[in-house]
């Protein structure tokens, strides 16, 4: 990116479905934007919303994609 050059801050494709989440027996702690943080027993886990589901970006346990 040119360091003079203009953000253009882009909307989601889709608005995150929590209960997509919630429904496969995780607890949402945090939400913000595109990003959550959610646990089911010992795992705790940050997922990011894409138009095709959640996605795991880290955190222990869990699962890769919802």
């Amino acid at each position: 990116m040119h360091p003079i050059s203009i953000m253009i801050p882009t909307a989601p494709e889709s608005e995150p479905n929590l209960e997509l989440l919630r429904r496969n027996g995780w607890s949402v702690g945090t939400a913000t934007g595109a990003y959550c943080v959610a646990w089911r027993g010992r795992d705790e886990v940050v997922f990011e919303w894409h138009s095709d589901g959640w996605h795991r970006v880290g955190g222990r346990g869990g699962v890769d994609d919802i």
